[in-house]
C-alpha cells in the first residue's frame, strides 16, 4: 500500500523528491478521486496551481470529491495543499474555512508555532505565491514579514490539513513526518 498519493501527473521532480523519503507514493488522476478502486494513503499531496486552469483540472475533482475529503481526514488522514494559483481561492471544497489571496513574492519566513508542520520548508525565506486566512480549527505555523499566514494546520477528526502558499517542493523531513503521522485512509 503507498503511503503518499500526489493528486495530478507523473513528474520526474516529485519521484525523485519522493524516492528520497523512502516511502511509497502514487500519482493519483484528479477524475478518479473517490474511487472504490484506489488504496487507502497516509498522506495526499494536491500540488501548487490545483484551481488555475492553465495549470490543472483538479479543482472540479477536489468539489466533487468534498465528502470524500472530508472522509479521508476524519479517519486520519493528512492532506498538504499548496497554493492555488489564482488571484483569490475560498477552498469550499474542505471541511474547515480557509482562504487564500494570491500575491506573490519571496519573503522572511516567521515561526508563529512550534508545531513540527514548519519542517516543510527548511529556509528562513522563501518564495511564496500569496497568503492564507485561516478560519475557525487552524493554527498559523509560519507567517511571512508582513504577519500573514503562510503555513496553517488545521485539525478534522484524526486527520489534519496542511495548507501552505509556500512556492517549494517540501521537505523529506515533512514528508516523512506526514505519512508517519497519517492513518490508511481511502479518498
Amino acid at each position: 500500500m503507498p503511503d503518499i498519493a500526489i493528486i495530478g501527473e507523473k513528474t520526474f521532480l516529485f519521484e525523485k523528491l519522493l524516492d528520497e523519503a523512502g516511502r511509497e507514493y502514487a500519482f493519483v488522476k484528479p477524475e478518479i478521486l473517490g474511487s472504490p478502486f484506489l488504496p487507502r494513503f497516509r498522506m495526499v499531496v494536491i500540488p501548487t496551481g490545483f484551481a488555475n486552469p492553465q495549470y490543472s483540472k483538479t479543482l472540479p475533482a477536489l468539489k466533487a470529491s468534498r465528502s470524500k475529503i472530508a472522509e479521508f481526514l476524519e479517519k486520519g488522514g493528512v492532506l498538504t495543499i499548496y497554493g492555488p494559483l489564482v488571484p483569490e481561492h475560498e477552498y469550499e471544497w474542505l471541511p474547515l474555512s480557509l482562504k487564500y489571496v494570491g500575491e506573490y513574492g519571496n519573503s522572511e519566513l516567521v515561526p508563529t508555532s512550534d508545531h513540527r508542520c514548519s519542517c516543510l520548508v527548511d529556509a528562513k525565506t522563501a518564495d511564496c505565491d500569496g497568503y492564507l486566512i485561516p478560519g475557525e480549527g487552524f493554527e498559523t505555523a509560519l507567517a511571512d514579514s508582513k504577519g500573514r499566514s503562510v503555513l496553517v494546520i488545521g485539525k478534522f477528526g484524526r486527520g489534519k490539513i496542511v495548507a501552505t502558499t509556500i512556492h517549494e517542493f517540501p521537505s523529506v523531513d515533512y514528508l516523512r513526518w506526514a505519512a508517519e503521522e497519517g492513518e490508511p485512509a481511502n479518498i
